[in-house]
């Protein structure tokens, strides 16, 4: 039997032992005998806001069956230790650019026998994934490694993961490995994060069970998609450089307002009165200096409050545009 059928018949066995707990509205495999991928595509990305900032796993998107709501099963239950995490890695800013580095999915404490599994892994689009020697965007680690498995790239951002067999597995070890090379311009400071995010689309749901779903398999399921994933991320070293402050606002905080222009009005007054102070760092005068006479004066707070007050009346211009016309 080739591959793709035999991932194609263990997929369709996957679903039809899980269909008497979970509601399917398709079953189509993508391409030929492969996952299906096509409805999550598009799902959201809570790692790709490309913002530096590290993003911890979200257990609330965890959706439980209502046939294990008789009672419900609560993951506080859970006796066990499972862990399912992703390595966090620090590197020198040289060290990384443009360099490829494996990120390893892992796992400790597996306790009860685990025969189905489905992930979703999202992470920062900033990294690109180096597919493997097959194609694969993943390759296969210890724990499931008898298992039929497969992976796709869902889209950018996104990738699928399967694995299944007859012969259940406990215990710890690598499930996956992933190849991201790091941006070429990748400076200190920054962050690149991925990880694991509950799905449920037409195909079914993600999964980390046995094929008799007893009690003890859904109370370690329950856990493991509420509790027991940790993401994790490739972070470059060092402080992150402080943006310069934009034009017209000299505080920094993102905004022109009439904190600037109270700021200018200060600096100014100071600067009248005692000829000792300390000259502002050239990046604020400039912002500050918004009629470009070389003066940081009543003027320039004038100009900032007209644009923050045409703003706050619905303006739409940059303050560049908007102090043009008294410019000339």
């Amino acid at each position: 039997m080739t591959t793709g059928k035999l991932l194609a018949a263990a997929l369709s066995l996957m679903i039809s032992v899980t269909a008497s707990v979970y509601s399917f509205g398709g079953s189509a495999l993508h391409g030929s005998g492969l996952i299906a991928v096509a409805d999550s595509a598009g799902a959201d990305n809570p790692y790709n806001k490309q913002d530096d900032k590290i993003v911890e796993y979200d257990g609330k998107k965890w959706v439980q069956p209502a046939s294990w709501n008789e009672p419900r099963i609560d993951p506080r239950d859970y006796t066990g230790g499972v862990m399912l995490f992703l390595d966090k890695i620090g590197l020198e800013p040289e060290y990384a650019r443009g360099k490829v580095q494996r990120v390893y999915f892992s796992a400790v404490g597996i306790q009860e026998p685990v025969n189905m599994v489905r992930f979703h892994m999202f992470y920062d689009t900033r990294l690109k994934v180096k597919v493997n020697s097959d194609g694969k965007p993943v390759t296969n680690g210890n724990v499931f490694k008898d298992f039929t498995t497969d992976s796709v790239m869902v889209e950018e951002g996104q990738i699928e993961y399967y694995a299944y067999s007859d012969t259940a597995v406990s215990g710890k070890g690598s499930i996956f490995t992933v190849d991201f090379i790091v941006p070429e311009n990748a400076g200190p400071g920054e962050v690149y994060p991925f990880g694991i995010e509950f799905v449920e689309d037409k195909v079914g749901p993600d999964l980390f069970i046995n094929k008799a779903q007893d009690e003890a398999g859904k109370i370690q399921m329950t856990y493991v998609f509420t509790k027991g994933l940790h993401s994790g991320y490739i972070r470059t070293n060092g402080e992150k450089p402080k943006p310069l402050p934009m034009f017209g606002d000299p505080t920094g905080d993102g905004k022109v307002d009439s904190k600037d222009a109270t700021f200018v009005l200060v600096e100014y007054a100071l600067r009248s009165t005692n000829a000792d102070v300390e000259p502002l760092p050239p990046e604020i005068e400039a912002a500050a200096d918004v009629n470009r006479d070389g003066l940081v004066d009543a003027r320039d707070a004038s100009a900032i409050l007209r644009y923050y007050s045409y703003v706050s009346t619905g303006g739409t211009d940059t303050i560049e545009a908007f102090l043009q016309p008294q410019e000339k």
